[in-house]
This record gives C-alpha cells, structure tokens and sequence, in this order.
C-alpha cells in the first residue's frame, strides 16, 4: 500500500539522527578484532581522524591486548601474517643502503611507503667529520648491515675503514662502527653516538607504539649491545642506549651463573650469529657451556626497577643439544588464554617434525613444556622447492608478530623460506642467488599493529 503525498511529505521531512562522536568511538573502542576497527575507519574521514588520535590508539591497544590474549609483537591476538613485510639484506655497494624485497607479490608490497623499499638517508653530517685535520680524515664507511629488527624498528650498522687510529678512536671510540636505529615505516632515523661495549649482538628492547600517530614524537626506544668476551667468558657484559636521554649507560659486567649467586659458568653464544628474543623483561639467547647447551637470560628490566646485575643459563629440554645449531631458534609465543602473558619458546627441527617447547610456570618453578609437534607431511612443499628442502633445511629466526619461521632450504637456492606456523603454507623470498649469500646478511622486516592500520587506512 503506497503512502498517502502528506504522510510521505512528512517522512520525508524528518531529520537523520546522527550518534556523536565520542559515543561512536565509544563503539569502536569495543571492536573485538583490528579488522572491525579498520572497517569503521574506512566508513568516515572524522572517525579514522578519531581512531588515530594518540589517547584513543592506546586505549584501543590496551584493550586489544587483553581481550585477545596478550601478546608482544603489540597487535594483541593471534599472528598477523602480513605484519612480515620482507627482507633487508645487505647491498655491497657502500655507498646504498640495504635492499629490501618483499615478502609476497600479492600485490600487498602496493600498501607500503616508499621509505620501506628505500631506507630514510643517514644525516648529512654522519658522513663528514668534523675537524679534519686533527682526527685524521673523514670517515670511509663500508655498506649498510642489517643486524636487528623489532615492531617496526630496524639496526644498521656499518663499519669505518678510516685506516688512521686517532681519527678511529676520536670518532667512534673503542668500536669502529657506526649504528642507526631507523622506522622505515614513517621515514625516522637516528644515529647513535659510540659505545663501550663490543655489538657481538644487538636487541631492541622497547618502544612506544603510538610514535607512529599523525603527528608522531621522536624514536623512542631502547638498544641492548652485549658481548661474551673470549678472554671473560663468564661474564656478559651489557650497556643499554635510551633514545630518551640520547646516551648509552655506564656499561656492566653480569656474572653468569646457573642459579642466583651461584658458581659462574663460562659461556658462549650458539651459531655464527646471535638472534636474540626479549619477553617482557628479559632477553635470552641460544648458549653452550663446558656443563651443555642452553638460554643464556639476562633481566633488563626488573619488577622493582633498574636491571638484573647477574645473567643465568636455563638448560634446555631433557635430551636436546646442539648437534647443529641451525637447528634450533628461540621464539615469543603467546598463550591461547585470554590476559595471558608471552613466553619464551624453543623452536627445534627433528627428523621428519618441528617441535616448539614453551617456557611455563607450575607453581613455583618454571619449566619446558612441549607447545606443538608439526610433522613434514603435514607442511604443503611448493612445487619449485626440492623435495628434501626439510630435511636439509636450517631454522634462522621466528618473527614473533606473523607467526613465521624463517628458514634456509636445503638445496641450492640460497633465498629464505617463511613457513607461517598457523596455516602451515611455505613461500620463498623472490630474490636472487648472489643477493643472499649469507645468513648473516639478511634481517626480516616487520611491523607493529599500528603500521599495518595506517598501511590499510591508506587506501581510503
């Protein structure tokens, strides 16, 4: 039955009732996925103007955190697959800095920034030494290396070849290097002063997430450079660079020991290169003592304040040891339960599985509890890998935010393969033989929750 013209005229005439803001953001902040927050971004320029405003960022996080389990890769719930942009990798050319390729061609690299393919240039004045005549030349730095990454933040480093000492020393202190924290990202880069302490491995241990807002602050983070001196073996020595003071601290000397106060044990990292995991507080790596193999862990951050002045070995599983260190990786994993927090995980490749321990606590004791067991068979192989790529493959990192495993296939091709540990799918790196020829010359790339919103947002 059709309406009567003044009825009609009337409807007609009734304004549209809008929600205000505040109660719309009200019912954003209650999303229980990021893809419900994305959708409501994408429905107005005011609501996406809303979402990204600094105050409401850390509230939609601090919610997403805890209802979906927590996390440390700060995006809250399970794995995000396209948190993993790629590879840095490093360019010989000293004068370039490190290539990056990404990690899908499907059609997903169209949302990144062009900083992410070409890295933020070096300050002007890094390049140009002041006072020429009485540290002995400029510097003469070597290519671009790619040494550590986390939640949007990567390390380069690059050596000085100057071959005068009092230049050397003048410059960059006891080190000859050069490092640079940078968020390819939003274009930031910051070059740090010299430190004391050998980067045998460097860890980035914090940073604020919302730097990445419309107007964002400066870096804000913490850089851990520590070293197992060979002549020291029992003791780790550690110095911590806070973007806020623009220093590094006085550096420390932390006996290792197997218990607190107990007996120093020599130590030493395992593999060619560390590759370091922090878990809330603590950093840990892959170690071997004269007593066997295990994580060496070191509290940056204690409950009370201030750091841990002792670093401990944790042995590893009951029957596991190196026979190849390229066998084993450390990882972040987070708990299924809701509020739970991150634990330290143990990646091992068997014959034929994977195995993932995890680091839980039963009652008062912390102990290695068997996560997950993958068998080879269950693990689709690409058709352009070789058939044994499993068996004669090698773990090299876990990227905590997408859930993926980096490995090195057992066959010719030198490129990384990421295996994405919830759907079991395999990819190759597209890159060239000569472009990765060493593992320690890549660096995986990924970012934080909040550079995938702005990745996504871009597109509306």
């Amino acid at each position: 039955m059709e309406p009567r013209p003044k009825k009609l005229m009337k409807m007609e005439a009734e304004p549209r009732q809008h929600l205000p803001d505040d109660l719309v953001l009200e019912i954003v902040a209650r999303c229980p996925t990021i893809a419900g927050v994305i959708r409501c971004a994408a429905a107005s320029k005011p609501i996406r103007r809303g979402i990204l405003n600094a105050p409401f960022l850390r509230r939609l996080l601090r919610s997403l955190f805890h209802n979906n389990g927590g996390g440390e890769h700060g995006h809250g719930g399970p794995p995000l697959r396209k948190l993993l942009l790629g590879m840095y990798h490093k360019n010989n050319d000293p004068r370039r800095p490190p290539a990056f390729v990404p990690a899908s061609d499907d059609g997903s690299a169209d949302l990144l920034p062009p900083s992410v393919a070409a890295l933020p240039p070096a300050p002007p004045s890094c390049d140009v030494a002041a006072g020429d005549d009485d540290d002995g030349g400029a510097c003469d730095f070597g290519a671009y290396l790619p040494v550590a990454s986390r939640r949007s933040l990567l390390v380069l480093r690059r050596r000085c070849r100057n071959g005068s000492r009092d230049h050397l020393v003048a410059r960059h202190g006891p080190h000859p290097v050069e490092l640079s924290v940078c968020n390819p990202a939003t274009g930031e880069r910051r070059v740090l002063p010299p430190h004391d302490v050998l980067d045998a491995s460097l860890a980035l241990l914090e940073w604020d997430a919302i730097a990445l807002s419309p107007q964002p602050p400066p870096l804000s983070f913490r850089l851990l450079a520590a070293e197992l001196s060979i002549n020291d073996p029992s003791t780790l020595h550690a110095q911590v660079f806070s973007s806020d003071s623009g220093e590094w601290a006085p550096p420390m000397a932390c006996p290792i020991t197997r218990r607190p106060g107990g007996r120093e044990v020599p130590c030493e990292f395992a593999g060619g290169r560390p590759r370091p995991v922090v878990v809330g507080g603590s950093v840990h790596w892959l170690c071997t003592t004269a007593l066997g193999d295990g994580v060496l862990t070191w509290r940056w951050r204690e409950e009370g304040g201030g750091v841990a002045h002792e670093a401990s070995v944790v042995k590893l599983p009951r029957g596991y040891r190196f026979e190849r260190p390229q066998d084993m990786c450390l990882a972040v994993l987070s708990p299924p339960a809701a509020g739970s927090e991150a634990v330290l995980g143990l990646i091992f490749r068997g014959l034929g599985e994977i195995l993932v321990w995890a680091r839980m606590k039963r009652g008062e004791e912390w102990k290695w509890k068997l996560w997950r067991r993958i068998h080879e068979a269950s693990i689709p192989r690409p058709a352009n890998l070789w058939y044994r790529w499993f068996r004669g493959g090698e773990l090299s990192c876990y990227c905590e935010g997408s859930g993926t495993l980096v490995m090195r296939a057992g066959d010719w091709a030198m490129s990384p393969l990421l295996l994405d540990m919830e759907s079991m799918k395999v990819s190759k790196i597209d890159a060239r033989k000569w472009e990765l020829r060493k593992e320690t010359e890549f660096c995986p790339y990924e970012v934080d929750l909040l550079s995938y919103m702005l990745f996504v947002m871009k597109r509306f």
